[in-house]
């Protein structure tokens, strides 16, 4: 359960039946595209025989994906039980016997120290009341050596002033799949401090689309460069990635 906040969490069970109802299809494993690019660094490692934790695995599409296509040992965890129950179903239809799925807090993971070789969490950091408790625990349940690698939006490009305007008008931030119960604005400086003060000391970062400029009346992300291969645009662009790829050892 989330810490303290019930509210919240009835808020996110209705947002939850509310998606499946429109999108989900139960016989359909989908990647999003930050699921892409963390199975991209995760086939760089060894991965079998691994043991995996999927922190806000939604619906279960990755933690499956994983254990049908490279047999992965992995654990997903959400705090909507619609969700699991959804991960559940698709396990069973796909057979997909190594994956394993139960309710939890982020904030508040119900495993053992250093138990699991990768943790893995997409676009769930911006969605929880307490961020640092959460990478807290991230630290806690990754075996030393092993690697957490996380993806959450970031706020230092054109979205800063289109969240701005919104407020403005009263209007709620909607990031895509319609306006959720809790949204953290982050800068990616703050976000790598704060896995810093989990206890991390290798962190990486990337980003694969910068969202150079806002005019009003268009879409923050009308003016984007996607990604470049030159390292020397890359530290240009950096602080205006629209989405932010962690990767940090214990």
């Amino acid at each position: 359960m989330i810490e303290n906040n019930s509210d919240s969490l009835k808020q996110y069970e209705e947002w939850h039946i509310n998606y499946n109802a429109n999108i989900v299809k139960l016989d359909e494993l989908k990647l999003m595209t930050w699921h892409k690019t963390v199975l991209d660094i995760l086939l760089k490692n060894d991965i079998s025989q691994k043991k995996f934790l999927e922190v806000g695995c939604g619906n279960g599409d990755f933690s499956n994906y994983l254990s049908l296509h490279y047999n992965t040992d992995i654990i997903g965890v959400d705090f909507s039980e619609q969700s699991i129950k959804v991960a559940n179903t698709k396990k069973e239809f796909f057979k997909t016997h190594t994956a394993a799925f139960q309710t939890s807090d982020a904030q508040n993971l119900p495993f053992e120290d250093n138990r699991f070789d990768f943790v893995v969490s997409c676009e769930c950091l911006e969605h929880v009341p307490s961020p640092q408790k959460m990478i807290d625990e991230l630290y806690r349940v990754v075996k030393k050596g092993g690697t957490v690698i996380l993806t959450t939006e970031n706020y230092s490009n054109a979205y800063a002033y289109y969240i701005a305007f919104l407020r403005l008008r009263n209007r709620k931030y909607d990031s895509g799949s319609s306006a959720q119960p809790i949204e953290n604005f982050f800068v990616f400086w703050n976000v790598i401090k704060k896995f810093r003060l989990a206890g991390f000391e290798k962190i990486k970062t990337s980003s694969k689309q910068y969202v150079l400029l806002l005019i009003p009346g268009m879409s923050p992300d009308t003016f984007t460069i996607m990604e470049t291969k030159s390292k020397f645009f890359k530290f240009i662009l950096k602080p205006f990635g629209r989405r932010f790829t962690y990767i940090a050892t214990k």
